[in-house]
């Protein structure tokens, strides 16, 4: 899970996960519930491309080349759009199965995000309705055998926060508990105005946490990661 507040770049981080996804060979599933899928594959244009946003349309020739040469030798990228609020894990497990049905096996799907699922069972507890699509979201990863990334938001008091840590979960500490790995994302706005960025590993089930990356990043060209500065 990434976590982070409003505009912390979680969507930027998950398509950057996933086009390194399937530059490995692993066939990825992007759902998208709150961004379009247009826009969603504009910004894995601009990373590819190495392009900023505004200026795909002016390079639109170089960006298709770019692209296409890239996507000839990846694995299958597959984006698709819901409704915010309105897909529960037993609509993801159909769109698994219907594409399981074509020989497509996903090695990697990324909820764009989790937050914005629908309860199978909806009810007054905020709580239990988090909790509820974190574990069927977890229990379906692990029956078909895929690595799930999603993202969640901090509480105002993570937004505020130089660095947001467990107990700065929105809503619900069962995400906490639920997910093998937490890593939240920081910038001040110095570190903003330089095109830096802290990634926090605020819990882990398998290894050490409470340590911070240091990174570049390029933001117009949707670039999460561009180089590791440090690691403290």
């Amino acid at each position: 899970v990434l976590m982070g507040g409003a505009k912390a770049g979680k969507s930027m981080g998950m398509i950057s996960f996933g086009i390194n996804a399937i530059a490995a060979g692993y066939r990825t599933l992007y759902v998208t519930l709150e961004v379009a899928s247009e826009i969603i594959a504009e910004r894995i244009d601009a990373n590819v491309a190495e392009r900023a946003m505004f200026e795909l349309g002016a390079h639109i020739h170089e960006v298709d080349e770019k692209v296409e040469a890239f996507m000839a030798k990846a694995a299958p990228f597959i984006i698709h759009e819901y409704p915010t609020g309105t897909m529960p894990c037993s609509d993801l497990r159909r769109l698994i199965e219907h594409y399981k049905s074509q020989g497509i096996i996903f090695d990697f799907v990324i909820v764009d995000y989790a937050d914005l699922m629908a309860p199978e069972r909806a009810t007054d507890n905020v709580q239990e309705n988090s909790k509820s699509i974190y574990v069927n979201l977890r229990g379906l990863a692990m029956q078909e055998g895929f690595a799930c990334l999603t993202a969640t938001q901090t509480n105002r008091d993570g937004f505020k926060s130089t660095v947001a840590k467990a107990e700065h979960v929105a809503e619900d500490f069962n995400k906490i508990r639920i997910a093998d790995l937490v890593i939240s994302i920081n910038a001040t706005e110095e570190e903003r105005a330089v095109g830096e960025a802290r990634l926090y590993f605020a819990a882990s089930r398998n290894q050490e946490t409470g340590f911070s990356i240091f990174i570049k990043q390029e933001i117009a060209k949707m670039r999460f990661i561009t180089s590791i500065l440090k690691v403290e």
